[in-house]
Formats: C-alpha cells, structure tokens, sequence
C-alpha cells in the first residue's frame, strides 16, 4: 500500500514538474507581453505630452518672430524650459539655434569647386576640435546625387562591397546621427562634432547671434581664437542688429576688407534664424522618452520638418 502511494506521490511530482517546464515560458511570455503593453502605453503617453509641448513651442516661437526682427541668445526661447509635471510624470526641453551649427547636406553642393571648399570648412571645424575627421569627402559622396566618388569619398562601389551591403543615400539626410553609416566615421568622433553639426533642407547664412567660436573658425582660414573672441564678446555684450554690424565688427577685430568680402558678399552671415533644433523629454512609468525635432519658422508659421523618439531607462 506504502509502495503504492509512494509510486502515485512520484507520479504527481513528475506530472507537476513536466506541467511547470511547459507553464513557465507561457508565464514569461505573458510577462513580457504585459510589460510590453504597459510600455506602449507609457510610450504614448509620453509621444503625447511631447507633441503638446512643441505646439507650445511652436506658438512661442511664431510670437517671438513677429516680436523680434533678430533671434539672439538673450531671448526667452534660448532659456532652457523647467520640468513642468503631468500626471504621473513631467516634461522638459531646450532649443538650439540650428543656424548656429554646420549644415551637412551643404556639402551636396553640386558645384565641384565650391563643394570643395565646404569641406575645407567642415575641415578646419575638426582642425579646431583636435579631431581626425577623413570622411568629409565620404559624407559628401553619401548626400550628393550623383553616383561619382571624390577624392577619398566613396560611393556604391564601396559599399556594396562590405560585409553588410548597402547603397548610399544619395540625398540629403534628415538627421546628423544618419552620417553613423558612412565611411570612416566612428561613433566616438560622430559625438564629439555633432554639438556643431547640424542636417537643413536648405543652405542658409550662419547667425552671428548664436554661432560658437569653433563653428565660426571653420568660416575661414585667417580666424583665430583670438579673433573669434573678440567677435563674440560683441555677440554677448550686445546681439548685431544687422549685417552691418557684424562687419564693423569684424573690422574693429581688425580683420582686412579684402578678407573680410567673401564671408559677407556670400551672406555667410545673418541676425535671424528660420531653423530651430528643439530637445524635450518627458518621465513617466521609470521611463525617460527623448524627441528631437526639427522646426521650420516663418513669420506666418511654424512647422515641425522631422521629429525622432528615442527611449532610456531612468537610472
């Protein structure tokens, strides 16, 4: 009778194991699929109260245009926006000026000779940094529309030739962070320039309010540290008004005419901004949502041209 049970008592653990090894991956799929939901759901609360927060910006910087005929650093849509909670969260941001940086899709330039010299430009940019960048000609054969490698570029051939093959671009790119699939460039020195770089539609003059002295620097080969400083300290003490301004200014830096008439005969220079980089942020269920947009300013409007979201745990 003993023997009996012990065998029946055998059988139910055996029966109770084999039942826990098939439960168990159901369980944890269940879990994960739960924990997806709630994810999601997080995930579009936060898209929510992101969008809402850049219609508020929008709004903001429609007002500041019609406000102000100059965008400078001394304004209220350079202060960074304090965490302003939501339920079961809070949301943040900053805007950058993104006529203040190096625009990528520049070097697109269909001319050969003036595309050349944007990347002697993105060049002295890393010369200022102590950065080894090689890869402009290959960031430009990326962009332009032609299928013709540069010199030191590289184009279908390349590519199509790696381990994992692709085509290039052939256009230009929406986002900065696109330029981590081109030839040469390594995620360490794409995030050491990309505070300086920045991916518009369109070519449009640098604003003299709001440009750093590296990006300035790049503008010319006869701008020193020095001379950007001196330039800048203008900037800070009281924003240019007018082109006009800002050659006066670049002379009493003592800065020759004759060095001086391409930067402002080309309008490399301006005291308005129609481009605008907005970083915002929402937290909400231990989850920390970061967008980035793009927005496209005028008098009239303000559009946003590209958006990204990208996810990070809270630590």
């Amino acid at each position: 009778m003993n023997r009996e049970r012990g065998v029946a008592l055998l059988m139910v653990l055996v029966v109770l194991t084999t039942l826990s090894a098939l439960l168990y991956p159901l369980w944890q799929a269940q879990r994960m699929s739960i924990a997806r939901a709630q994810a999601s759901q997080g995930q579009m609360q936060a898209w929510a109260v992101l969008i809402s927060a850049q219609d508020w910006v929008r709004s903001a910087l429609k007002f500041d245009a019609q406000l102000s005929k100059i965008d400078s650093l001394t304004e209220m849509w350079a202060q960074p926006m304090p965490p302003i909670p939501f339920d079961g969260g809070q949301v943040s941001g900053w805007l950058e000026d993104a006529q203040s940086k190096l625009n990528v899709n520049a070097l697109a330039a269909p001319d050969g000779v003036q595309r050349e010299a944007v990347v002697q430009r993105f060049n002295r940019l890393c010369q200022v940094l102590q950065v080894d960048c090689p890869f402009w000609p290959a960031v430009a054969d990326w962009i332009d529309h032609d299928d013709i490698p540069m010199t030191g570029g590289a184009e279908t051939s390349f590519y199509m030739g790696q381990p994992t093959p692709m085509r290039p671009a052939n256009q230009e790119v929406v986002a900065v962070e696109e330029l981590s699939v081109v030839a040469g460039v390594t995620p360490s020195v794409l995030q050491l320039l990309k505070p300086y770089l920045v991916a518009l539609p369109v070519v449009l003059p640098i604003n003299m309010n709001t440009v750093t002295a590296p990006v300035l620097m790049a503008q010319a080969p006869w701008i020193t540290e020095e001379i950007a400083k001196r330039v800048l300290a203008q900037q800070r003490l009281q924003p240019f008004e007018s082109v006009t301004q800002i050659s006066d200014a670049w002379r009493q830096a003592g800065v020759s005419d004759v060095d001086l008439a391409p930067l402002m005969n080309g309008q490399v220079f301006d005291v308005k901004t129609s481009y605008f980089l907005l970083h915002s942020q929402a937290e909400y269920g231990g989850h920390r949502w970061q967008m980035a947009a793009l927005l496209a300013r005028s008098v009239d409007k303000t559009s946003a041209i590209a958006r990204w979201l990208e996810e990070t745990s809270i630590q």
